[in-house]
């Protein structure tokens, strides 16, 4: 195992409230994705129902502007913080490529799967930029339709469901763990929807050397402590 990674669901690089008994000072974080203006999902939460957590409340967040006033300035390691960005229009994602350009990030995440929306890519071109390049899709999307060249490596989303947004936790192990089976070891795809030690070994017989902790937080807590 190479690492693993706070993903998306640890907020905007320093963790929403539940996360700050889990510290992860030397993991990659990735951030809750960010489009270029303000835009408020819609209104359901975060919820964990067993083993599954559902989460409806779409691309709501503060936009990168924003983001970019706030925390960087704020105590956070940038240079530890993937930062994960959305947008219907391909123009404002030039734009946000390029006011990331000069930052001393970890990489920049481009999310093209997220479950509340409905227009896709199917030929996206990255702009150019020195920063690592991830790109986050779900589940029913072949990696292969994108500019597989500069990105370093694929994580999942959480995967579509018709009435609450997106599910992950066990609700999406079955049918993630068919697309990095499929496609992990050539595209570098992260491991996800663990809950217990042997389902971390078996995303390494898959070949993962990276594993995103999201929703297991919330699933399996004492998991999580053990594994800093």
């Amino acid at each position: 195992m190479k690492y693993f990674y706070s993903a998306s669901a640890m907020g905007y690089g320093d963790g929403r409230w539940w996360h700050k008994f889990y510290k992860f000072p030397n993991h990659p974080r990735v951030t809750k994705t960010l489009t270029l203006g303000p835009k408020i999902g819609k209104p359901y939460a975060v919820i964990k129902i067993g083993n599954s957590v559902y989460n409806n409340v779409g691309l709501s967040n503060m936009g990168l502007k924003k983001w970019l006033t706030y925390y960087c300035y704020s105590n956070i390691d940038l240079s530890k913080v993937i930062v994960s960005l959305h947008s219907e229009n391909v123009t404002d994602l030039v734009v946000m490529f390029a006011w990331l350009e000069d930052l001393y990030i970890a990489g920049i995440e481009v999310n093209l799967s997220c479950p509340n929306v409905k227009k896709r890519y199917p030929h996206f071109i990255f702009p150019p930029t020195r920063h690592n390049l991830y790109l986050k899709l779900n589940y029913l999307m072949n990696p292969y339709m994108y500019d597989l060249d500069k990105v370093k490596g694929i994580r999942l989303n959480a995967i579509p469901l018709r009435y609450c947004g997106g599910g992950s936790g066990k609700v999406a192990q079955k049918r993630n763990w068919e697309f990095i089976k499929k496609y992990g070891k050539e595209l570098n795809v992260a491991g996800c929807s663990f809950q217990t030690i042997d389902d971390i070994h078996e995303l390494e017989d898959m070949g993962c050397t990276e594993i995103g902790i999201g929703s297991t937080i919330l699933i399996n807590p004492k998991l999580v402590e053990c594994l800093k």
